[in-house]
């Protein structure tokens, strides 16, 4: 066991007895002869004493020096124990949410009774929706990035910092290759990663020694691929060493490798869509009185990069530069042959907003312009179409939502939506000279069609079935309300 948590379980123990004895920690100091400052440290785990020290607290609090000095806890504590004994504490990244192993346990060891029921409860959860780890980290990030707005300084004067070094204008594939091959030690090759059944899809491969081998995927388009060498080049630049050698990744091991792998991500971003450049190219589009969707796809070209990357990169400058952090980012596949499609990636800036992943099979909502845009996208014969929409919520609330539809780059049985949504406040109204604009088209949704009390739904696959028990119930909780005004 970690030193860290023996000073825990010791920390506790004390904690525990004292209070079970009904001690104050001054009548402690007097019974044992330690003072009050070094007492509290031992409690709050920062410090672990000496035997003689060991010896007056077993003395003062009526327990034997073994009991003090095992690893085992009452049962009350027991939940506690097997936390620190188990991998669970190594896997939460409570760091980055400044918190230490120390202040959490004390915080759970308040309520230890509580604290099992609590953790049973998001076990259950955990089984019931076959949340997996991969997913927990994910989920962990999000939640990191909304912290900070998605937007993170440091990573930002990386990418400039490598420009200057390196003399980079506009980066290229070549340029690229270039840095990882002269500043790194780096062999890049094209490799066919479909003459393997089990490696199709994956976009790279790292092949790490002292002169790793970068592996991509000869199918990417060239916006794909820059943005690969971009990222690779963030894992070497930052100096990111526990990180997921294959993109998509195969599995995950640690929450280091999934917020290092964010990082190098973000950093390519901002090393191929300048934030100054591009602060301007946004004025441009949120200035104008009318919606003019040309202007934002125009930027796909100007940077090289797909559309993904330019709508998530959106969501990095909006919230810094112009203030809207009320936002999401959604990408949608569609399966050209099923016609299926499914929400597979979601960020969300200052809560959770009404368009969002679902993990209990339910439909989402049809009317989404995330949704309708695959069918104007299929009749166009463009390589992308970008479309506005306000969208109005049940609960009244309103969002300006703009979704990019195009073909996925290696599987031409796929087409994405990637969209963002912008709340339609007070903010947004004075920051988005179009909000006026009488072209946008205006539309009630729903977020899943189980959910959804759009009525004579054109496009509803499913019944609203949720929506409808709660009817039923808040029908019989009336009902009981009004059998108990009868009967009194």
């Amino acid at each position: 066991m970690k030193e860290e948590h023996i000073r825990i379980i010791f920390g506790l123990k004390i904690k525990q007895l004292r209070k079970d004895k009904h001690l104050s920690l001054q009548e402690l100091s007097e019974k044992s002869g330690i003072s009050i400052s070094y007492l509290n440290e031992i409690e709050k785990s920062k410090k672990y004493p000496k035997a003689d020290k060991i010896f007056k607290l077993a003395e003062a609090l009526q327990v034997s020096y073994d009991y003090l000095v095992s690893l085992q806890l009452d049962d009350k504590m027991k939940t506690i124990s097997d936390l620190l004994q188990s991998d669970i504490l190594s896997e939460l990244p409570l760091d980055i949410f400044g918190i230490d192993v120390a202040t959490f346990i004390e915080l759970l060891s308040d309520a230890p009774s509580k604290l099992n029921a609590f953790i049973i409860t998001l076990m259950d959860i955990s089984r019931a929706y076959d949340i997996s780890k991969e997913e927990f980290f994910l989920s962990a990030l999000r939640a990191y990035q909304e912290m900070h707005d998605n937007y993170f300084p440091d990573l930002e004067q990386a990418a400039e910092k490598l420009k200057k070094q390196f003399g980079l204008e506009k980066p290229s594939v070549q340029r690229l290759e270039e840095i990882l091959e002269t500043a790194y030690q780096y062999q890049i090759d094209a490799y066919d990663f479909d003459e393997d059944p089990e490696l199709k899809g994956l976009r790279s491969i790292v092949l790490p020694g002292k002169a790793p081998r970068l592996l991509f995927n000869r199918n990417l388009t060239e916006n794909q691929k820059l943005f690969t060498l971009g990222r690779e080049l963030g894992h070497c630049f930052l100096s990111l060493e526990n990180r997921p050698l294959s993109y998509s990744w195969v599995s995950v091991h640690s929450f280091e490798e999934v917020l290092n792998h964010f990082k190098a991500s973000y950093f390519s971003c901002a090393l191929l869509i300048p934030e100054k450049g591009f602060v301007k190219d946004l004025e441009h589009f949120l200035y104008q009185p009318t919606l003019e969707a040309s202007r934002l796809l125009q930027l796909i070209e100007k940077y090289t990069v797909t559309p993904e990357t330019l709508i998530y990169r959106l969501t990095n400058v909006l919230p810094k530069h112009f203030g809207l952090k009320e936002l999401f980012f959604l990408r949608i596949s569609k399966n050209t042959e099923t016609k299926n499609f499914s929400l597979n990636k979601e960020l969300h800036l200052t809560g959770i907003h009404h368009p969002h992943a679902s993990k209990g099979q339910e439909d989402y909502c049809r009317r989404w312009v995330s949704a309708t845009i695959f069918d104007d996208f299929e009749r166009s014969g463009e390589r992308v179409v970008g479309k506005g929409q306000f969208s109005f919520y049940p609960d009244g609330d309103s969002y300006f939502v703009f979704a990019i539809a195009y073909r996925a780059g290696m599987n031409a049985k796929e087409h994405v939506s990637i969209s963002f949504g912008l709340k339609a406040n007070a903010l947004f109204k004075r920051k988005v000279k179009f909000h006026n604009d009488q072209n946008i088209p205006l539309r009630y949704v729903g977020t899943t069609c189980q959910r959804c009390p759009v009525e004579n739904c054109e496009v509803r696959v499913a019944a609203p079935k949720f929506l409808l028990e709660a009817q039923r119930k808040e029908a019989k909780r009336q009902a009981m309300e009004r059998l108990k005004k009868q009967m009194l």
